[in-house]
């Protein structure tokens, strides 16, 4: 593309990328096993955030506070929309916010926050047949992504979630990825803390999806190149919390609630940055898209803030303490899921405190 040639001209359209249940296992992050030239190139030309973390490691609260800027507390989604659990009211979320200062808002992929209307997407995309638990198409899922950018001249919204890796890790989908993993050439997750033959076969479909996932990020980028927008588009990626292994998604270790995060912000960023002196959270990730949009002093009372000052130039002061959460992610009839944690860490400590300490953790 012609570099900047129009990132200054009209407002910044955003594409927010999700993708479930995955830490940092990725060639960007240092992992040995899997390359993944798609997300490693977003790297080089953003910033790689490497003490990134969500609020809590289920996906109805994580995604609550990513759309809200709240925390699962503040705005009532403490557990899985699936089993009811839903926000207090109808606050104001990244599309409705956006909608109201003239996007164009999208989403492809899950919302899995109750009530819906609070997030008014002009165009939702939730193909089963394509894009679901089931069914990983990560070609449709581009070409369908491709269309909205390039439907009109409007700044756009878009965020697209991805259902790897969540359960059930498929080994291969549509052919992807072409060479799949083995049980005998990848090793589980560190953070798991244990290793042994059963555990290195459900990794290597596991590494499969991530594989998978790469590659479809890869082709979304090539459709947000082909349309020209590259170059007026901020684009942000992360993982709604860690993987379903021991200790990871459902826990509060750093396994389930650190997550990969990329943001490549043209005009702001620096190319091939990474940050590891500053804690950031999934609650300053609407004020950081207020910000990109230019509505973002409106909306100035949120927790979190936006990361424009770290992507300029590294501050000095962010935040000293980071919090994270587990609560629960079913209600009745299954109450024995019910183990309510939090946690504080600063850039050296963490500490978790359990509510009920009586209890066996489930």
């Amino acid at each position: 593309s012609n570099a900047n040639q129009s990132v200054a001209s009209g407002p910044m359209n955003i594409l927010l990328i999700t993708s479930e249940d995955n830490g940092h296992e990725l060639s960007c992050y240092g992992d040995p096993i899997i390359t993944t030239p798609n997300l490693d190139r977003l790297a080089r030309e953003g910033v790689r955030f490497d003490n990134a973390y969500i609020t809590q490691a289920v996906c109805s609260p994580s995604r609550s506070s990513i759309l809200t800027g709240l925390y699962p507390h503040e705005n009532g989604q403490i557990g899985l929309s699936t089993h009811n659990f839903s926000m207090f009211s109808e606050f104001p979320t990244i599309p409705s916010v956006l909608k109201n200062a003239g996007y164009r808002t999208g989403r492809i992929g899950k919302l899995h926050v109750h009530p819906e209307s609070a997030f008014p997407f002009d165009f939702t995309w939730n193909d089963p047949q394509h894009i679901s638990f089931q069914n990983r198409d990560v070609k449709k899922t581009a070409e369908v992504a491709g269309e909205f950018m390039k439907t009109s001249n409007a700044p756009f919204f878009l965020m697209v979630n991805y259902a790897d890796a969540h359960l059930p890790w498929h080994r291969q989908q549509s052919g992807l990825p072409e060479m799949p993993f083995t049980a005998e050439n990848v090793r589980v997750p560190p953070g798991v803390g244990v290793d042994s033959a059963r555990l290195r076969e459900h990794a290597a479909d596991y590494y499969c999806c991530m594989s998978r996932l790469d590659t479809g990020i890869g082709m979304l980028l090539k459709e947000l190149e082909q349309a020209g927008l590259a170059d007026n588009t901020l684009v942000i990626y992360l993982a709604d919390h860690g993987p379903q292994f021991s200790r990871g998604k459902g826990s509060v270790y750093e396994l389930a609630v650190k997550v990969p995060f990329i943001v490549r912000w043209p005009g702001v960023t620096h190319e091939n940055k990474k940050c590891d002196a500053h804690l950031v959270s999934a609650i300053d990730i609407m004020p950081t898209i207020l910000d990109a949009a230019g509505c973002g002093k409106e909306h100035s009372d949120m927790p979190g803030r936006s990361l424009r000052p770290i992507l300029e130039g590294e501050p000095r002061q962010w935040r000293q303490y980071l919090f994270c959460e587990w609560t629960t992610s079913h209600p009745y009839p299954a109450p024995s899921l019910l183990y309510p944690q939090r946690t504080v860490r600063d850039d050296r400590y963490k500490l978790i405190l359990t509510l009920l300490p009586d209890r066996r953790n489930p």
